[in-house]
């Protein structure tokens, strides 16, 4: 995607990437100071999107971080949309603690937040007609532990990512003592025996209670298919019928390999193509409700 299809929001204003600035003393560019949300956008509508709204409220709120009202993340994501005269988008939003000089690890009070937000073109929802592949690699889960804040602190990611590309999968699978947690950008899910299972969010360690996770189990509930929350052995992962990811950019992406070893015949499986079904139907459906109402 060129650059010139992109446009940034920082502080209230809207910049093409290449003149959007912040401070090097901001603590989010410093420290990771900062939490944040990506929303994906269909037709102006985001998916989940008052979930996301009360996700980043609470990461804040665990955070520390004051002076910025989340619910503003919607009139935000509106004029960017706006200004690139798209409705099908991915917007990203970060909420840092704001600017400190000199830099001191101990955050002074009262900082006034910086707030940027970047929005990219997305697919359209009748574009989106199957999961997308993806092989993952399983990796110990070596991050810090309170990863159901949804911080900016994500080294450990990124270096993971990294050695996944290196093992050619796209998406690093995490265990904690041979117990899955999650995905580095998404949360899991393997069927097994006609159940789905997902990892509990506190056992072994906290996860993120992703929004797209919520969704998936809902469409699952639509179908009447049971879910369960509860642990799952690196063993159980790499012998279910199927297994996917879920995630607010890629929705349901079928898991296609585990280290090199093809999973439901190497693309999605029957219970991953109707999870995916369904939730795209519920996003169109609330498309449809919204454009009438």
């Amino acid at each position: 995607m060129s650059s010139e299809r992109i446009l940034t929001w920082v502080n209230g204003e809207i910049h093409d990437p290449a003149d959007a600035k912040i401070s090097i003393f901001d603590r989010g560019f410093l420290f990771g100071d900062s939490v944040y949300e990506l929303t994906r956008f269909f037709d102006g509508e985001g998916v989940g999107f008052d979930l996301h709204v009360e996700r980043l409220e609470r990461s804040m709120s665990e955070a520390g971080i004051t002076g910025f009202n989340a619910s503003d993340y919607r009139s935000i994501s509106s004029d960017l949309m706006q200004a690139l005269e798209i409705r099908d988008a991915c917007i990203y939003i970060q909420v840092t603690r704001g600017v400190q000089m000199p830099r001191r690890h101990l955050p002074e009070p009262n900082l006034r937040p910086t707030v940027i937000a970047i929005a990219t073109p997305s697919a359209s929802l009748s574009e989106c007609i199957e999961p997308q592949r993806i092989p993952v690699a399983i990796m110990p889960d070596q991050r810090r532990d309170r990863c159901d804040i949804k911080a900016t602190s994500l080294l450990d990611n990124v270096m993971m990512s990294m050695l996944a590309y290196e093992q050619d999968a796209e998406e690093p699978i995490l265990h904690r003592d041979g117990v899955l947690t999650e995905g580095a950008t998404s949360n899991v899910f393997i069927v097994q025996d006609g159940r789905l299972l997902t990892p509990e969010l506190h056992d072994p360690r906290p996860i993120l209670e992703g929004v797209t996770r919520r969704l998936v189990r809902e469409a699952a509930a639509g179908l009447g298919l049971p879910v369960s929350e509860q642990t799952i052995s690196v063993e159980a992962f790499r012998s279910a019928d199927e297994a996917f990811v879920s995630s607010s950019r890629r929705l349901v992406g079928a898991i296609t390999s585990i280290d090199g070893t093809p999973v439901a015949g190497g693309g999605p499986g029957a219970v991953t193509m109707g999870l995916f079904n369904e939730l795209r139907r519920r996003i169109g459906a609330r498309e449809g409700s919204a454009r009438i109402h």
